[in-house]
């Protein structure tokens, strides 16, 4: 029994060779099953890949639309409390150019005073002098500039008005003679411009 029969070996050899075709076949199989896997992974990878560039732009453009819409909304804020501000500083434009006359009277009444004053004049002098000052100062206070150009000073169209020109040879072309009315400003803008002769 010890001794294997011609047959017996045969059989043994063939059962290898057999196992051995099937573990061949399995491996073939194998790499086979994971050459399509690799290429399926590849595809999937591929598909991935392009969906992943789509979305990467997709985020992109988000990303700018958001940063677009922020600057946009800070902007609007910037010009709002601008505008807000500029409501409040310039409110009271309109009620200033009713009290421009008021202080021009004053004024007025001030610079044509009389030279000789009983006690009962000077006191309602005094009065309308401490009315003027007392109206400047509110004027100060509430942003309005006083245009008093003196003469010889150079014309500014952007604050004076030339309401004649006459020919001197005491002043230079272009320069003011004289102021006939005070101009006023609130804070950056022109209330009224100064009336003005100027040499020609």
């Amino acid at each position: 029994m010890k001794n294997k029969t011609t047959n017996e070996k045969k059989d043994e050899l063939t059962k290898k060779d057999e196992i051995g075709e099937e573990n061949r076949i399995v491996n073939e199989d194998d790499k086979e099953q994971q050459i399509q896997e690799n290429n399926d992974n590849e595809t999937i990878f591929k598909e991935d890949s392009e969906d992943i560039l789509l979305l990467k732009k997709k985020i992109d453009n988000l990303q700018d639309k958001l940063l677009r819409s922020m600057a946009e909304s800070e902007n609007i804020r910037l010009r709002s409390e601008k505008k807000l501000e500029e409501a409040k500083q310039y409110s009271i434009t309109n009620f200033a150019k009713a009290l421009v006359p008021v202080a021009d009277n004053l004024a007025r009444a001030i610079e044509h005073m009389p030279s000789k004053l009983t006690d009962e004049q000077k006191a309602l002098i005094q009065g309308i002098e401490m009315t003027k000052k007392e109206l400047n100062d509110v004027f100060n206070k509430n942003g309005l500039e006083l245009i008093k150009p003196e003469a010889g000073d150079k014309f500014d169209y952007n604050l004076h008005n030339a309401i004649s020109q006459i020919e001197t040879k005491d002043f230079s072309s272009g320069t003011i003679v004289s102021t006939m009315q005070v101009g006023y400003k609130i804070f950056d803008r022109l209330l009224r411009p100064a009336a003005v002769v100027v040499a020609k």
